[in-house]
């Protein structure tokens, strides 16, 4: 009961704080305006509810965690990866959009038999770790190579890939260790990771707010 009260409030919190950083970089970008931006907010606020529906089917019912907070975590992270192709080439790239649609489809598929036709936490579980590893780990590699002499988007690079590490390492956890009912809080492990994922995401997005106040200053400068 203890950390189902601790993760609920690191969920609540962490995704109110992200929402209220997706108004922050609205509110940066309107002059001027600059490409990817709108897709990090959009983004973002996905990720931020995703991450109080987590929290909320304690009280709404598993369907919020086990199929709507999937699908909007995910989704978010894609609109995120599009935004800094956006940011940074001043375009989206079909690879991008494609892999992104791809997978998303893949994802919105499983989940829908796996939550309705032959119901398994685990193999949701599973769809949607990989495909959260393959967009973060995407989004970290566009960050590296973008710009490596720029020391904020370098910090979101490594909070991508952390993201994607703790991800991995609460999945696992779980898997080994399927406690009935429990989900995340399947062992200390997955509690942990868990509860870190947000705070490191919160990181990432504090660096791309930089990011962005630092191209805003470049533009204004010239």
């Amino acid at each position: 009961m203890k950390y189902l009260v601790i993760l609920q409030l690191v969920f609540f919190l962490g995704g109110l704080a992200v929402l209220a950083l997706a108004w922050r970089m609205r509110h940066v970008n309107r002059t001027p305006r600059l490409p990817g931006v709108s897709w990090w907010a959009t983004g973002y606020a996905a990720i931020g509810l995703a991450a109080i529906g987590s929290g909320a089917d304690f009280y709404y019912g598993d369907w919020i965690k086990g199929f709507v907070s999937h699908l909007l975590l995910t989704g978010g992270v894609a609109l995120v990866w599009m935004g800094t192709r956006l940011f940074f080439e001043g375009r989206l790239g079909g690879q991008a959009v494609t892999v992104s649609a791809i997978l998303m489809a893949g994802e919105a598929l499983g989940i829908l038999w796996y939550y309705f036709a032959d119901p398994s936490y685990q193999a949701r579980l599973t769809i949607t770790c990989v495909v959260l590893l393959i967009l973060s780990m995407s989004l970290s590699m566009s960050l590296f190579l973008s710009r490596l002499d720029d020391r904020a988007v370098i910090a979101a690079g490594v909070c991508y890939s952390l993201f994607a590490l703790l991800n991995g390492l609460r999945t696992l956890s779980i898997l080994i260790n399927p406690v009935p009912f429990t989900h995340y809080l399947s062992g200390p492990m997955a509690v942990a990771a868990t509860a870190l994922m947000l705070p490191v995401l919160l990181a990432a997005q504090a660096a791309t707010l930089i990011m962005i106040r630092d191209a805003i200053r470049g533009k204004k400068r010239r």
